[in-house]
């Protein structure tokens, strides 16, 4: 008989049996705490609470999370995902977290899941991810039996950058967007933004110690030139998105709109 050694590894179970290759066994998509579905898709929904009362609209909110670069078999959007469970439960709203797709983001890595940030990527990979969206949406909706009053866009780095092309194009048909640490004003962007039919509200939230600071500055820039309805709020951090920042984004995002957030 063979024996087998059981060896924790960056959080991974490495099973190596004696005389055999090692098998590695990937760590889950979704944080503890969230509900896998299928196609690697999280959703979480809080369990009611006193202070949700304070903001009933949120109550009536869906916001699909959209990632990081996150290479295959990371944990890495654990902390992303724990970070929007936390203001779940303390803003009451549920929040659906899908998985990228290896292959579409920059440099067209095979090892890291991204979205697809291209017209390229774009026309091949964007319609059947988004119908997976709606698939789920639909699928959370009829377990809770109504459907959400409100649908949100909130992304992060390659997720934002993601996001913001979603919204300049009116491609998908949310209520509003939250962009965190990505996303830009380019050129391609102004004009698109320039011809868009539908102008979502969009939270802007940056770090002022971010090396790529100057593209969400860009981006802020070109909502004010196009009176495009929007909220920034910068904070003293990196490349990363406070737990403020993420509560001043649904705050905006269903109530009034406004130019800033102090």
């Amino acid at each position: 008989m063979k024996a087998a050694l059981g060896v924790l590894v960056f959080g991974c179970v490495l099973t190596v049996r004696v005389g055999q290759a090692a098998e590695v066994e990937s760590p889950a998509w979704c944080a503890e705490g969230s509900e896998s579905l299928d196609s690697g898709v999280c959703y979480y929904t809080p369990a009611p609470a006193p202070e949700h009362a304070a903001l009933p609209a949120a109550s009536e909110t869906l916001v699909i999370f959209l990632h990081s670069l996150v290479q295959v078999d990371s944990n890495w959007q654990w902390e992303q995902q724990r970070l929007l469970m936390r203001t779940a439960d303390r803003m009451g709203f549920a929040v659906l977290m899908p998985r990228g797709r290896p292959g579409i983001g920059p440099g067209a890595a095979k090892n890291v899941l991204a979205w697809p940030g291209s017209p390229r990527m774009q026309e091949e990979f964007e319609a059947p991810l988004l119908a997976e969206w709606d698939r789920f949406k639909a699928s959370v909706e009829s377990r809770r039996g109504a459907p959400f009053r409100r649908t949100l866009i909130f992304g992060f780095s390659n997720g934002a950058y993601y996001a913001t092309s979603l919204a300049v194009r009116g491609r998908y048909p949310a209520d509003g967007y939250g962009i965190f640490a990505g996303g830009s004003g380019s050129k391609f962007n102004r004009i698109l933004a320039n011809n868009a039919a539908k102008r979502a509200p969009i939270f802007v939230g940056y770090g002022t110690k971010d090396p790529a600071r100057a593209h969400m500055s860009s981006l802020v820039d070109m909502l004010a030139d196009l009176h495009w309805p929007y909220a920034v709020k910068r904070a003293p951090i990196g490349h990363w998105v406070s737990d403020a920042q993420l509560q001043l984004a649904v705050r905006f995002l269903t109530r009034a709109p406004a130019n800033d957030v102090p």
